[in-house]
């Protein structure tokens, strides 16, 4: 069964959803030789910060972003392509974190209390529904420009459609997503990526869920707070 999808959410809606401060004094640092640490949203500012730092032997890129700008995202992607970096999620990965930095990875490790939000990438329905806003995904850009960029960046990189939300011009239907969400009305904003979701629409990554010692990756008081700030459960949602 074909799993939908009503409404995009803002990046600025998403930023106060599952908000962990950021710690750095800048958005991205190079932490040691092999690890690259982004702690921040993703704008110029930290596209700047990334082609200051990141250094060519970084295999391992640690992540705590709520997103941003998709135009942005896919600049940094870019220095990640063909790496097959091993990505840790600390905090939150949502949006254009999630988007276009975690389909690179080579192994993805989400670390217990950690979460992947995703509300779907700059689409030609959402560019037929919303084409001088884009619901602020990226104010003042050209929306067909950064919708072929991310064509192009899908087609390079063999990202699954069902992982950006992509639907066609007029569409509710995502591409090549089946399967049911939880907590799913009319009032969701964003999906939070469960296991499931990311090992079928991840499929060239290896991908760790990590356990706390009471062998929970995300307690039932944090999945219970999602719930109340309009987040629905992937579920039984994978790609096809």
């Amino acid at each position: 069964m074909k799993a939908f999808l009503l409404l995009c959410v803002c990046v600025a809606g998403l930023s106060s959803l599952v908000a962990t401060p950021s710690r750095a004094a800048e958005p991205c640092r190079q932490a040691a030789p092999d690890t690259f640490v982004i702690d921040g949203p993703i704008d110029a500012a930290l596209t700047g910060c990334v082609e200051r730092a990141f250094a060519p032997t970084t295999t391992q890129l640690v992540l705590t972003s709520r997103g941003g700008k998709a135009g942005e995202a896919m600049r940094i992607a870019e220095r990640f392509e063909g790496k097959r970096l091993t990505m840790t999620v600390k905090g939150e990965c949502n949006s254009s974190c999630a988007n276009y930095f975690l389909p690179l990875a080579g192994r993805l490790i989400v670390e217990p209390g950690a979460v992947i939000v995703v509300h779907g990438g700059i689409d030609p329905s959402l560019i037929s529904r919303t084409q001088a806003a884009a619901n602020g995904m990226d104010d003042g850009a050209d929306l067909e420009a950064v919708a072929a960029l991310q064509r192009a960046f899908m087609e390079r990189n063999r990202i699954n459609p069902g992982w950006l939300l992509y639907r066609e011009a007029g569409s509710t239907a995502v591409e090549r997503l089946d399967g049911a969400w939880a907590d799913f009305d009319a009032r969701t904003r964003a999906w939070l990526v469960e296991e499931t979701m990311a090992r079928s629409c991840l499929p060239d990554t290896v991908v760790e869920y990590r356990t706390d010692r009471r062998g929970d990756w995300l307690s039932e008081s944090r999945r219970r707070a999602l719930r109340r700030q309009n987040i629905a459960r992937s579920n039984t949602v994978v790609c096809n």
